[in-house]
């Protein structure tokens, strides 16, 4: 990603000391933002006005989280690559351990809710789902980071809808809302 911290600054309307005052660097800067984005889809998702369970529910929590990460396609290269240097800058690694363990939270909060009245609906735990769903979205984005071309986008949102529909036949096979 070829954005300094100082484009970023005047793109912000901020000055750059105070850009570095909150964030270190652009890893971290960009770390946080990830985390906003993800506390936002978890404070709608918490937030709906009628009672958030059954397959919809989750599958549409899973639209939100690829949608989130779609709207990033420009920045994905500089995510795996800030994913790859968590395993050799100590900082990199520690802001990112954090977003880890703030996100696996929230997605671990969210399936329990969706499936509070019917736990059984899932073939696994909360936690281990919360780790695939994770580790999936992981995967499109060395996809998205790797799209060249138009058509390699729609490649892997086609990607994305082939995970949905593994994810409605055979994780979230049943809709405990009655619906």
């Amino acid at each position: 990603m070829g954005a300094s911290m100082n484009a970023v600054a005047r793109a912000a309307g901020v000055s750059k000391g105070l850009l570095h005052y909150h964030f270190r660097s652009k890893e971290h800067l960009l770390i946080e933002a990830q985390r906003v984005a993800f506390r936002r889809i978890h404070s709608q998702f918490e937030a709906s006005h009628t009672p958030s369970t059954g397959r919809g529910s989750a599958l549409g929590a899973v639209d939100a989280m690829w949608h989130s990460i779609r709207d990033l396609y420009r920045w994905a290269p500089f995510l795996v690559e800030t994913l790859s240097l968590s395993s050799t800058s100590k900082s990199v690694s520690t802001h990112l351990d954090q977003f880890y363990d703030e996100s696996m939270e929230l997605l671990e909060k969210g399936i329990d809710r969706v499936f509070a009245d019917t736990p059984e609906a899932l073939p696994m735990s909360s936690a281990r789902l919360a780790r695939l769903v994770r580790v999936s979205l992981h995967g499109l984005l060395v996809e998205l980071a790797l799209a060249r071309t138009e058509a390699d986008l729609v490649q892997a949102d086609e990607t994305f809808a082939d995970l949905r529909y593994l994810l409605a036949e055979f994780v979230i096979t049943e809709d405990v809302s009655g619906q």
